[in-house]
């Protein structure tokens, strides 16, 4: 770091010459001298820098910093710095806001906050990759601190292989009740079907996974006195069983079902079940899957969604049982 008992300014120096070569650099729009210099005089600084002092502070910097670094190089009798930002690609940023943007789960004052912070990691070339329209109809969940707090103690008992206690509070017309308290080993949180889940290992069969809505979850314990631990295979297993699961609170059992579906609604069947199906086709536009999933009055109602396009087949117990749902409930 500069030495600030030669001059005064030396270290404020020091920081607007490299904030300026982070906001207004990258490996496609490299600065000269006169460049940082013009930025300083825009910026109403009323200190003079020569390229000794730049080429000075810019060597501080890499010697401290290891990731993001600032390169430069000299064409002709030109000097040219530029910031490379080896933290996050800018795609795979633009991607990560596109998805917390697409989420109704997210408060709109967070989504702020997600944009405000990913555009301060890129230069001001880049700013208008991050514009996202706000949908201003999004009103829940406008109380995200709470969640937060949450969310923190949580993450640290994962951390820490610990079990927490928490209350477990669903939304209801009726009279508000207390909500469940719950001691349980947390395993891994989850963002699926726009909602965000603590996934939990089962109380009476520990080769069970629960889910939890996280915005549900309140008053977050770490119980210290326990220990937790999760071998690779078995947090393989909890995973492969999050795949089978809908993120309602119905009765069900995980079966093997056979569906027949409409050529058209392709996307919608890889959506639900993921990439590794294998259809086999029956006609020119009908095809046949075998899936392994949680089968439950949600299920049916996914079906019923698609007016026909998609068909429970083969067991005639489970075709008994879809038909029973719908005359029970809609005829």
């Amino acid at each position: 770091m500069p030495k600030r008992n030669k001059d005064k300014d030396q270290y404020i120096k020091f920081i607007a010459v490299i904030d300026i070569i982070m906001k207004y650099s990258d490996e496609k729009h490299h600065m000269t001298i006169n460049d940082i210099k013009e930025k300083l005089y825009e910026l109403d600084n009323d200190f003079q820098i020569d390229f000794r002092a730049i080429k000075k502070y810019v060597t501080f910097y890499n010697e401290y910093y290891e990731d993001n670094i600032i390169e430069s190089y000299k064409k002709g009798r030109k000097l040219y710095f530029y910031f490379v930002n080896r933290s996050l690609d800018m795609i795979e940023a633009k991607a990560i806001l596109d998805l917390v943007y697409s989420s109704d789960f997210f408060t709109l004052q967070t989504k702020k906050n997600y944009r405000k912070r990913v555009q301060d990691m890129f230069s001001l070339h880049y700013q208008g990759y991050f514009h996202k329209k706000l949908d201003l109809h999004i009103v829940k969940n406008e109380n995200p601190q709470v969640f937060y707090q949450e969310l923190e103690v949580i993450t640290r008992a994962i951390q820490k292989k610990k079990k927490i206690r928490f209350c477990y509070q669903k939304p209801s017309l009726k009279q508000q009740n207390s909500g469940k308290i719950t001691e349980l080993a947390p395993i891994d949180t989850v963002f699926s079907n726009n909602e965000y889940y603590l996934l939990c290992q089962g109380a009476r069969n520990s080769n069970d996974c629960i889910q939890y809505r996280l915005d549900y979850i309140k008053n977050v314990e770490i119980i210290e006195d326990s220990s937790v631990y999760f071998s690779p295979t078995e947090l393989a297993s909890f995973h492969e069983k999050l795949k089978n699961m809908t993120y309602m609170y119905g009765e069900g059992s995980i079966e093997i079902i056979e569906l027949e579906f409409k050529d058209y609604v392709y996307a919608n069947i890889i959506d639900k079940f993921g990439k590794n199906i294998k259809p086999y086709k029956i006609n020119d536009d009908t095809y046949k899957i075998q899936i392994k999933h949680l089968i439950n009055n949600t299920f049916y109602s996914w079906l019923i969604g698609f007016g026909g396009a998609i068909k429970i087949s083969g067991n005639e117990n489970q075709v008994q049982k879809f038909k029973d749902f719908l005359t029970k409930n809609f005829i």
